[in-house]
């Protein structure tokens, strides 16, 4: 491995001095802001031995035994030391990216590593910063707070409509909170709304869940029904045909599982025009997040929920969702407290909460 140190004026001039000496495949072990306001940047490159340089002769001197402890110990710390830093090399890397493509202003960088950090895709950081930093003069976060709010999708309560209920599914993987969430939409609609609700649950599997259900609907007054197949789940709706909105609470089940996913399709598919609605835990990781969606994209959701907001302080994964699937986010919950803990997505709120603290910016916003 080859290390090199390289000096320059801005990060974007060193990232080019990286690149024109060590090639476009160099990763970035440390950045440091010099007192005289010039950057030092740590890079490095992998260097294939040169076997030219060996001597395979039967005369050839042999390394001392010595020397060759302090070399194997020399490469261990060297290895230590990679090892370590390699838990921070993605992050570097971003950084180093977002100085080379971006900006030649060093204040782009913390907001890039703030995004990033924020596990936003990396595409979708590129065209929220592309020519930000190229402006003249201050204020840089409010210009972000906007692409932000362009870049989210929100909707809000339900439209009640004169010819019958509207209705709404809550269907997402095991975990999510599908049935707190539905008692809190509940909650929400009939007292801050006045509207009429009715609640449905289709989840048998869980025991209590039914019983909690309807544990919320006395507390609300709100009628609770269960329904164990599609034609119980038909009769139900007819039941509560004078309501505004229905809300159906389904059983969580598995991405990976076809036949299941696939069983309670066919039982939402007894109530023509009911409208399925995503549930999904913030704190999931992205892929996870992917995955989840591709298996339950065959509900045709009309809205993404994203829950348990309480347990993360990492929101970039509401965003990553809204860009890939075009949907938009309707609730968030921020906690067990019903109907207290859920809060209707604004684009101000959700930008709010992807925007980097000022105090931790060299950017003064005026």
């Amino acid at each position: 491995m080859r290390i090199k140190r390289f000096t320059a004026q801005d990060m974007a001039h060193a990232m080019r001095m990286v690149r024109q000496e060590l090639g476009p495949e160099a990763v970035i072990l440390s950045s440091t802001d010099l007192p005289n306001g010039t950057v030092e940047i740590s890079a490095a490159i992998d260097s294939p031995v040169k076997a030219a340089n060996v001597d395979f002769g039967l005369d050839a001197k042999k390394p001392k035994g010595k020397g060759k402890q302090q070399e194997t110990g020399d490469l261990g710390e060297l290895a230590k030391k990679v090892e370590g830093l390699g838990q921070t090399l993605e992050r570097h890397l971003m950084l180093s990216e977002a100085a080379f493509g971006f900006s030649s202003r060093p204040e782009i960088a913390p907001i890039y590593d703030h995004l990033a950090t924020q596990e936003i895709l990396p595409d979708i950081v590129r065209g929220l910063l592309d020519g930000l930093a190229s402006s003249q003069g201050h204020g840089i976060l409010p210009r972000l707070s906007i692409r932000l709010k362009k870049a989210f999708e929100v909707n809000g309560p339900p439209k009640v409509s004169t010819k019958g209920p509207t209705i709404w599914a809550l269907v997402g993987p095991t975990g999510v909170g599908k049935t707190t969430t539905l008692a809190k939409l509940a909650a929400t609609f009939a007292l801050r709304h006045n509207l009429g609700v009715g609640m449905i649950t289709v989840d048998t599997f869980r025991m209590a869940a039914a019983e909690q259900l309807k544990v919320y609907g006395r507390i609300m007054e709100v009628q609770t029904l269960v329904a164990a197949t599609g034609e119980e789940l038909a009769r139900a709706v007819k039941r509560l045909g004078g309501s505004d909105i229905i809300l159906v609470d389904t059983v969580g089940r598995s991405p990976e599982d076809e036949g299941n996913l696939e069983e309670l399709k066919s039982i939402l598919a007894f109530v023509p025009g009911v409208l399925a609605h995503l549930v999904l835990a913030c704190p999931t990781r992205e892929a996870d997040q992917e995955r989840i969606f591709k298996s339950f994209a065959r509900f045709d959701p009309q809205s993404l929920i994203f829950s348990k907001l309480d347990e993360t302080s990492i929101y970039g994964p509401v965003l990553n969702r809204v860009v890939r699937t075009g949907l938009p986010v309707s609730y968030l919950t921020t906690g067990q407290r019903v109907p207290d803990d859920l809060e209707e997505a604004t684009r101000e709120g959700l930008a709010r909460r992807l925007l980097p603290p000022r105090k931790d910016l060299k950017v003064f916003d005026e």
